[in-house]
């Protein structure tokens, strides 16, 4: 379920944000993940190394919403036809 809604948060970010949005999301979420495990007694390495899974799916997710920006756009116009107000 973590892959998939990670996935779904890079999507939204690719789609609505430029291409520096992501590092300080990621780097931010990461750090957080990887504090809390430790606070909690688990190992840096074995929090690192569960923190990387959400990391790359939110990257496949970012690059496929980069990359369906033009369709996504253009079916958001095609949606939001309005009716002529013209006589």
């Amino acid at each position: 379920m973590l892959p998939i809604v990670a996935c779904g948060a890079g999507i939204y970010v690719g789609l609505h944000f430029n291409i520096l949005a992501l590092l300080p999301l990621s780097v931010l979420g990461a750090g957080a993940y990887i504090v809390s495990a430790w606070a909690n007694g688990q190992d840096l390495l074995d929090s690192i190394v569960v923190v990387l899974l959400p990391i790359l799916t939110v990257q496949v997710g970012y690059f496929l919403g980069l990359t369906s920006r033009p369709a996504y756009f253009h079916l958001r116009s095609r949606l939001n036809i309005r009716h002529s107000e013209r006589v």
